[in-house]
């Protein structure tokens, strides 16, 4: 996705006031496409509730460019426990 394009993404996510909405935008936005990690981090980052962080994060792990990069995602989680359990799903991804 190109740069514009994220950024695009990123406002309309923005103006949303509920997890689910941005959640189901963002898979939008995202089944056929690719962003880099560190706009992997700040989408995730822009849920409200841990679970919906988890599970957007889970979500990211197939579209990221640089999956090298994905730890810079785990960032935007706020407890180790949280961490743990998006390494593990990692772990286990199978594509």
């Amino acid at each position: 996705m190109a740069p514009q394009e994220v950024e695009a993404l990123w406002e309309t996510v923005q103006r949303q006031s509920f997890d689910d909405n941005k959640l189901a935008i963002i898979r939008e936005a995202l089944r056929e496409t690719s962003i880099p990690a560190d706009d992997a981090r700040r989408f995730v980052a822009t849920m409200a509730f841990d679970r919906n962080r988890i599970e957007l994060a889970k979500y990211m792990y197939a579209r990221v460019a640089d999956r090298q990069n994905f730890y810079r995602v785990y960032e935007a989680l706020q407890y180790q426990s949280s961490i743990r359990e998006v390494q593990q799903y990692i772990d286990s991804y199978r594509p």
